[in-house]
C-alpha cells in the first residue's frame, strides 16, 4: 500500500496548471488506490490513549488493523463528523466514495472548481503565515541554547498546547485528572519521547530551528507529513532536508522506517 498524506493532496491542489494537476491527479490517485493517512488529531488520540493505558494499566480497546488509514480522502485532514465539517455527507454517499476511494480522490483533486480551490489554498497559507509568526519569534528567544534545553523547551510547549486534550483523554480512560499538577511532571517529560506524534514534532522542529534559513510553509507541511507517516510506514519516502533532519534524531531507527529521498530509491528496498 502507498498511502497519501495531506501534505501530498495539499500540495497537488496548489497546482493550478490544470493538465498538471490532472497528470499528477491519476498518477496519486492509482498508486495509492485513494487511501490516505489519518490526520495528526486522530493518529495522535489513539497513540496519547494506548500510552496512557499501558502505563496506568488501564483498558484501552485495541482499535482495528490499519487505523491509521482511512480510504475517504478528505480524512486525511479530520475524521469525518457533521459537526466538524459543517455538512452531512450520507452514509450511502460515504459508502459509494469508500468503493471507489481512488475515484473519488482523483475527482476532487482534478476538480475545475478553480474558486473553491483556490480560496482553501489562500486560507491555509494564512493560518501557516500565523503559525510560522509564532515558531520564528520563539526561535529568536532560544537562539544560543543548546539542543537539550531546546529540546526541553519545545516539549513543554507541546504538552502546554495540547494539555485540555490530555487530560479529558486520560478521564475517558478513567483517569482522575482535572488540572495539568495531576498528571505531574514524570508523566509530562515521558509524553514527548513515547506519544510518537510529540515526539517526532519535537525531534524535527528543534533541528530545524538551528538551520540558517527562515522557516516555509513548505516546512509545516513536511513537519505534518512525517509526525502521521513516520510511526507506520516501512518506507517513507520524503525531501532531502527533512530526510536528513530525521537521521539525524534516529527516526527512522526508532521507528523501524526506512527513510528514502527518492521514489527511484524504492526499487532497491522493497526487496
Amino acid at each position: 500500500m502507498v498511502p497519501l498524506s495531506f501534505t501530498n493532496i495539499y500540495e497537488t491542489a496548489k497546482i493550478n496548471d490544470s493538465a498538471r494537476r490532472i497528470n499528477l491527479a491519476r498518477t496519486q490517485a492509482i498508486i495509492s488506490g485513494g487511501w490516505v493517512f489519518r490526520s495528526r488529531r486522530r493518529i495522535f488520540e489513539e497513540t496519547l490513549a494506548a500510552y496512557l493505558a499501558s502505563r496506568f494499566s488501564l483498558t484501552c480497546p485495541a482499535p482495528a488493523e490499519r487505523w491509521f488509514l482511512s480510504d475517504l480522502w478528505f480524512e486525511a485532514a479530520a475524521d469525518y463528523s457533521p459537526d466538524l465539517y459543517d455538512v452531512v455527507i450520507s452514509q450511502q454517499t460515504r459508502d459509494f466514495m469508500r468503493a471507489h476511494a481512488a475515484e473519488a480522490l482523483f475527482d476532487h483533486l482534478a476538480s475545475n472548481e478553480g474558486n473553491v480551490r483556490v480560496d482553501a489554498v489562500r486560507r491555509y497559507s494564512a493560518g501557516s503565515y500565523k503559525l510560522i509568526s509564532r515558531i520564528e519569534a520563539r526561535r529568536a528567544l532560544v537562539a544560543g541554547d543548546t539542543l537539550a534545553l531546546r529540546r526541553r523547551a519545545y516539549g513543554a510547549a507541546l504538552i502546554i498546547d495540547e494539555i485540555d486534550f490530555i487530560l479529558s483523554t486520560g478521564r475517558r480512560l478513567g483517569l482522575p485528572w482535572n488540572t495539568v499538577n495531576d498528571l505531574g511532571s514524570s508523566l509530562v517529560r515521558d509524553l514527548t519521547v513515547n506519544v510518537p506524534v510529540l515526539n517526532i514534532e519535537r525531534e524535527l522542529a528543534v533541528r530545524l530551528e538551528d538551520q540558517a534559513r527562515n522557516i516555509s510553509e513548505n516546512d509545516l507541511r513536511d513537519l505534518a507529513a512525517f509526525t502521521v507517516v513516520l510511526p507506520f510506514a516501512d518506507v517513507m519516502v520524503a525531501e532531502k532536508p527533512f530526510v536528513n533532519l530525521a537521521r539525524q534524531a534516529k527516526l527512522g531507527e526508532r521507528h523501524s522506517t526506512k527513510l528514502l529521498t527518492s521514489i527511484f530509491d524504492l526499487a532497491g528496498n522493497l526487496q
